[in-house]
């Protein structure tokens, strides 16, 4: 059991240090274009869901795929999805985004027992 723990929490840090990495690709405006479309293809490997398949799906179908994610893989996505928001980049139905971050910011809030203001500016931003 120790061992199936130990690759799991494994499993959490490479994501979690893949979408860092996108982060800054991201906030320094590298090939914005290629990290999104490396985000879509590493994110179908990993975690069953494309970027811009995320961006089409309605909130029930969204909920389910983002269930069994960890906490802090939602949180990093949303924080990748933030800032992929700031850029105003030219992006198909990327006017579904903040309806997105809305709903993972809801689904972070009900597992997460930590308030978060970085969240709720987050949150704030997509609202307005």
């Amino acid at each position: 059991m120790e061992q199936k723990n130990d690759f799991i929490e494994r499993e959490i840090q490479k994501i979690t240090l893949f979408i860092r990495s996108l982060i800054s690709k991201i906030v320094k405006g590298v090939d914005l274009n290629t990290s999104i479309q490396t985000l879509d293809k590493e994110l179908k490997g990993k975690l069953d869901f494309g970027f811009f398949e995320i961006l089409g799906l309605n909130e029930e179908v969204l909920k389910k795929k983002i269930n069994g994610v960890d906490i802090l893989i939602l949180e990093e996505l949303l924080n990748l999805f933030y800032e992929i928001d700031k850029k105003e980049l030219e992006i198909s139905e990327i006017n579904n985004l903040s309806r997105v971050c809305i709903i993972l910011i809801d689904e972070i809030e009900n597992k997460s027992r930590v308030f978060s203001f970085e969240r709720q500016d987050i949150k704030n931003y997509f609202k307005s």
